[in-house]
């Protein structure tokens, strides 16, 4: 890799984030026209912490069983207990792994009570997804995008099949597996054998299909979010598999699929394209500037993948292009307990999207796409500081030194912080979160409860909880 000196690294960062150099006069930048708090605000830590309480307590009370509902059945997670207008209370499988490795995430620092709660809730998403699996009679095997919450399979008309979603819950199960493995190795190799292993023989026959489905569940092609979700879990599984001392072929089918990642970067609009070799579906979507591009690499990327140079014009491109299209965009601050505080941008799926929440018109800002952007500045910095502390060669930290590293981390904590402050002000008192917030007037849209919605933010404080401790050091 070509050397870099440290002044031309960090601008190169702050271009492309579109933040302006550190010193330099803010207030002229359109997406940042004040400076940011050098320091996280009070106020907003108060906010954060109370929604990460709220948060928690409903991912758990959108897990079946369910007093409401008998007849859901346990380990089922609905994207949403709502259910007309819209319809979302069905366990779709991408989201119910997205959810439950949150929830593995708690395990650690849980007590002993909380602890087995979270292992029963667990326990019964494994059961859950035993049962899908072995349904008879899909018409899209495992790549079936969502299931009635009482475990019937869904047979309306849908976009299917969705093959990023056994990819993510082979990766979230083998999370699980890892941990099993230092106290029950049987159990571990049982889980991995019986119901891990079925996803990741699926994702390696169809990572190449060039008609499944993209996460918004509207395009037919090869889509950078399946494709390295995909990627992930073969890699993954490869390494499991090694430790058990089997190899069924998985780093091999990785190895193919991050050779055909590099074709989605658009040297031409200068951003990563979400879908290449479009099949089918939606033809609106003309930018193909996507935000699940981001997702996908808050998901399932490498911190190379994160920083990359590639991965920062992508989400710059992201950030101008919704600033200028939602009406509450315009208003760029706020009060939080009587502290004017700065707004970052309200984000949206894609510049086309005309889904409002329970039909058709015009696309809102989504709260879990805002909540991400706020996770990867926050990572982003936490990436820096690493990567600067080790003496790491990454593209955005190879010359900076440790000094530098920090200013930069802080003023990324600030931005990330303004996405942050976004979210509080378009979130009910209450906490309640919607999948979308009105692009004119901010009031939440579309599903109440949305279990993704908490879950984005929870990996975004945490995120931001470690960076506060790293710069604490």
């Amino acid at each position: 890799m070509k050397p870099y000196n440290q002044a031309a690294v960090l601008f190169c960062i702050l271009q492309a984030l579109s933040v302006p150099a550190i010193g330099s006069p803010l207030k002229q930048h359109p997406l940042h026209p004040h400076a940011p708090d050098k320091h996280p605000h009070t106020g907003l830590q108060q906010w954060v912490s109370a929604q990460d309480e709220y948060s928690q307590q409903h991912i758990l009370a959108n897990i079946a069983p369910f007093a409401s509902d008998p007849q859901a059945m346990p380990g089922a997670i609905c994207a949403s207990p709502s259910r007309k207008h819209p319809d979302y209370y069905y366990s779709w499988t991408r989201d119910s792994a997205l959810v439950m490795n949150e929830v593995i995430n708690w395990l650690p620092a849980a007590n002993l009570t909380f602890r087995q709660q979270l292992e029963e809730r667990i326990e019964d998403y494994i059961g859950f997804t035993r049962h899908v699996q072995r349904l008879k009679g899909l018409e899209y095997g495992l790549g079936e995008a969502k299931f009635h919450m009482d475990g019937r399979p869904f047979k309306g008309s849908w976009c299917n099949a969705q093959t990023d979603g056994p990819a993510l819950r082979a990766r979230t199960l083998m999370k699980y597996a890892r941990i099993l493995q230092t106290t029950n190795k049987e159990q571990a190799r049982n889980l991995f054998d019986q119901v891990v292993l079925p996803d990741l023989f699926y994702v390696q026959s169809m990572w190449m299909d060039p008609h499944n489905c993209d996460i918004w569940e509207e395009s037919r092609g090869m889509h950078f979010y399946t494709l390295l979700a995909q990627q992930r879990a073969l890699e993954e599984g490869a390494q499991m598999a090694e430790t058990m001392d089997e190899n069924w072929g998985f780093a091999e089918a990785a190895q193919q699929i991050a050779s055909r990642l590099g074709q989605f970067w658009d040297q031409k609009s200068g951003y990563i394209v979400t879908t290449r070799n479009h099949t089918g579906g939606l033809m609106a979507k003309t930018s193909n500037l996507d935000a699940q591009v981001l997702l996908a690499i808050l998901h399932h990327g490498s911190a190379s993948q994160l920083g990359s140079h590639e991965m920062l014009a992508t989400v710059a491109k992201l950030i101008r292009a919704f600033d200028r299209l939602y009406l509450v965009n315009q208003v760029q601050q706020t009060q939080i307990n009587g502290h004017w505080v700065q707004l970052g941008v309200a984000m949206g799926r894609y510049p086309e999207d005309v889904y409002n929440g329970d039909g058709t018109s015009r696309g809102n800002p989504w709260s879990l796409i805002t909540s991400s952007v706020a996770e990867y500045h926050y990572r982003l910095a936490l990436e820096l500081l690493t990567a600067a502390k080790a003496e790491h060669t990454a593209e955005f930290a190879q010359m900076v030194h440790w000094q530098h590293a920090w200013g930069l981390a802080e003023y990324l904590l600030a931005v990330g912080d303004r996405f942050m402050a976004r979210v509080w002000l378009h979130t009910d008192g209450d906490h309640k979160m919607y999948e979308q917030w009105d692009r004119s007037t901010g009031f939440g849209r579309g599903a109440v409860h949305l279990t993704w919605s908490y879950t984005a933010h929870l990996a975004a404080s945490r995120a931001r909880h470690l960076l506060l401790e790293a710069l604490s050091k």
